[in-house]
């Protein structure tokens, strides 16, 4: 029990434990770097790469879009995101315990505590381990019910069955690129995360086009890229780890296992609004293509899903911004350096919403040149996707503040607050707005939905960062 005490009561730490640990903070310089250098400097080295990881991956996934449309046409698309509601329940249980686990060995390594770290890492990777293995057996013997269950059947049917089954056997890699991405830039090496992601981002281009176009392989090729390219990856960052453990050196390692039950409901609760945040777009995304068939049939899927391929580019831009400020945010809270996290919440906030501006207006002026790139000979639905483009884009204004605060909490191990803003942006006013929404305005109201979700989210997130700042300064 004291064991598991120690993995656990740290967040409390006074300022005064920088200098009870200088010995433990000269043999981990990547916690001297996140407590003492100056923070504009700080959140640019850490920022500038995780955006440049984060755009590589979006661009990875629009050249992704782009083959299978030219390759295969339409229905290809609508056929993955047909498939995202089921995929998003997976890939939540991977953010829980990689954002929750990441942001626990973080503030531990912020207090000082280097070798629990390195413990609850080691539990933080047998856990997306084991989520992969589960993940694929339950592929194998249920994909058919699965497919049922989202409603599709006919051609996308196929198709979504055929993507799936090429995915299924890397789910265990797949989770662990995700985890150990984080784990590399709060070990201090930013630069290295990011080179790893843009080389996998490379190999699934490369890959997508010799097996979508010379082989000939359809959406399965599309599907294998995706896996073979994450799992050489998710080597390359073991790899890093492994020399570590061999050469001994200081900062993070994975370690045995430690913990236990104390440790896994904190990261269980840490990373309970990215699970939600996944788990809820999955649910909204399935509220959406059931809308969108309603009324406008498999092309209005289509055009919704390319539409967001756009919007994407933004909407990593803020992540890629939250995940760069993550390590600095839960190293000084762990430290008990609120001024620094206060300071390093403002710059990130304003320096994501000026780029928001920017992308919206990006997107305003070139949505039609953008959406000839995928479907150059369906003028049908890009037009239709134009149409929805110029509604949803609007949500590039009010998407800053939301992803970047409910990422500022889950770093502060606040979990609560992260939560209600996941369930408000992700969920609730989404639910609300298609529910009320297309009785008045048929598919405007439909496509409206994602704009009024964010704004009236907008206030449940002033509301609590406007508490949390009251009570900081008390």
């Amino acid at each position: 029990m004291e064991e598991n005490k120690s993995l656990v009561d740290d967040s409390t730490a006074e300022p005064s434990v920088l200098d009870e640990t200088a010995g433990r903070m000269d043999r981990d310089p990547a916690r001297v770097t996140f407590l003492t250098a100056p923070l504009g400097n700080l959140i640019l080295k850490n920022t500038l790469p995780a955006i440049a990881s984060m755009l590589f991956m979006a661009f990875y996934h629009i050249v992704d879009a782009i083959m299978v449309g030219r390759s295969i046409g339409p229905d290809a698309l609508a056929s993955v995101n047909i498939l995202y509601p089921i995929m998003a329940f997976f890939i939540g249980l991977a953010a829980m315990i990689g954002v929750g686990g990441n942001a626990r060995v973080a503030v531990l390594q912020g207090s000082g505590n280097t070798e629990n770290a390195r413990r609850v890492l080691g539990l933080v990777v047998a856990l997306g381990v084991g989520l992969g293995v589960a993940g694929s057996l339950i592929t194998i013997f249920a994909s058919p019910s699965l497919l049922v269950f989202l409603g599709t059947s006919g051609a996308l049917g196929e198709m979504a069955g055929r993507y799936l089954m090429a995915i299924y056997p890397f789910f265990a890699m797949m989770i662990l690129i995700f985890i150990l991405e984080q784990t590399v830039r709060n070990d201090g090496r930013p630069n290295l995360a990011t080179a790893v992601m843009m080389g996998m981002a490379l190999l699934n281009i490369v890959l997508d086009y010799l097996f979508l176009f010379p082989m000939q392989m359809g959406i399965a090729g599309a599907g294998l890229a995706t896996g073979l390219s994450q799992t050489m990856g998710a080597l390359i960052f073991i790899g890093y780890f492994m020399m570590k453990k061999v050469r001994n050196r200081p900062g993070l390692q994975v370690g045995l296992p430690g913990g236990g039950l104390p440790v896994l409901r904190i990261i269980a609760f840490n990373g309970s609004s990215e699970f939600f945040t996944s788990i809820a777009s999955g649910l909204t995304t399935f509220l959406f293509n059931r809308a969108l068939l309603a009324y406008l049939g498999g092309a209005g899927v289509a055009a919704f899903a390319m539409a967001q391929y756009l919007i994407m580019f933004g909407s990593v831009v803020f992540i890629g911004i939250s995940v760069g400020a993550q390590p600095i945010l839960s190293y000084n809270h762990g430290a008990g350096r609120f001024e620094r996290v206060k300071k390093t919440l403002i710059y990130v906030m304003i320096s994501s919403w000026i780029l928001g501006v920017i992308f919206f207006v990006v997107l305003r002026t070139q949505t039609a040149e953008m959406v000839t790139l995928f479907i150059p000979d369906h003028p049908e639905t890009a037009a239709l996707t134009i149409r929805v483009s110029s509604i949803v884009s609007w949500t590039l204004l009010i998407m800053p503040i939301g992803i970047i605060s409910s990422t500022f909490f889950t770093a502060l191990e606040r979990a609560g607050s992260s939560l209600l803003i996941s369930f408000s942006r992700g969920f609730f006013f989404t639910v609300v707005g298609l529910l009320v929404f297309p009785s008045f305005w048929g598919v405007e109201g439909i496509l409206f939905t994602p704009l009024f979700s964010e704004a009236a989210s907008l206030l449940v997130t002033v509301v609590l960062l406007a508490r949390w700042t009251v009570k900081c300064s008390q």
